[in-house]
């Protein structure tokens, strides 16, 4: 942070135009395999599975992190806590196994990232009337007030690519959520044991 209390970036100008250039040709080349998988299969030279939903979600991802710790910065709150403070916040008081269904976080990840809200005061644990062996989560006065001022750069984060979208964003999350939803089901039925 620098001394003017904003989040300083260590990337100089020049580093963003060369890490923009790479992203671009490495994006150019995932289309270019794309586009002669797919004149493979129209010559039926070749039966080729076309991967890019598997290439592309990753890089999605990674991008719209990179947004949000541009937004989120000068909250002081990395963009993977803000989603599972907002997942609380949405549900509280809540079990970490509801927060792990909600969130696809496993359990065993999801216990140090809660130990972690609750070291710097965000989160707190309640007794679970319901099992005893469980607990509760809930914010703390903290964790509101944080989650509130992430509210405003949220919104900037959003608008910032919505703007750019050539769909509505309610059709890009009606396709995550599907996505979502196959994933979740296709992880089920590989845990499911194989029949004798």
């Amino acid at each position: 942070m620098s001394g003017d209390g904003q989040w300083s970036w260590p990337a100089a100008a020049g580093a963003r135009t060369s890490r923009s250039a790479t992203t671009t040709k490495a994006r150019s080349i995932v289309r270019r395999r794309s586009t002669l998988l797919r004149l493979r299969s129209i010559c039926n030279t070749a039966t080729v599975r076309d991967d890019r939903l598997f290439l592309e979600v990753p890089v999605a991802s990674r991008y719209v992190v990179q947004i949000l710790e541009q937004k989120l910065g000068p909250t002081g709150i990395p963009p993977y806590q803000l989603g599972l403070v907002t997942h609380i916040r949405h549900a509280q008081p809540v079990t970490p196994t509801a927060i792990a269904a909600a969130s696809g976080i496993p359990v065993t990840t999801l216990r140090d990232n809660i130990q972690r809200l609750v070291d710097v005061g965000l989160v707190r644990r309640l007794p679970n009337p319901a099992d005893g062996r469980s607990y509760l989560l809930e914010l703390t006065t903290r964790g509101d007030v944080l989650v509130r001022a992430a509210g405003e750069p949220l919104e900037r984060a959003y608008a910032l690519l919505e703007a750019r979208l050539p769909r509505p964003l309610d059709e890009y999350q009606k396709l995550l959520d599907e996505l979502a939803a196959a994933a979740e089901a296709a992880l089920a039925e590989q845990a499911q044991p194989a029949p004798a």
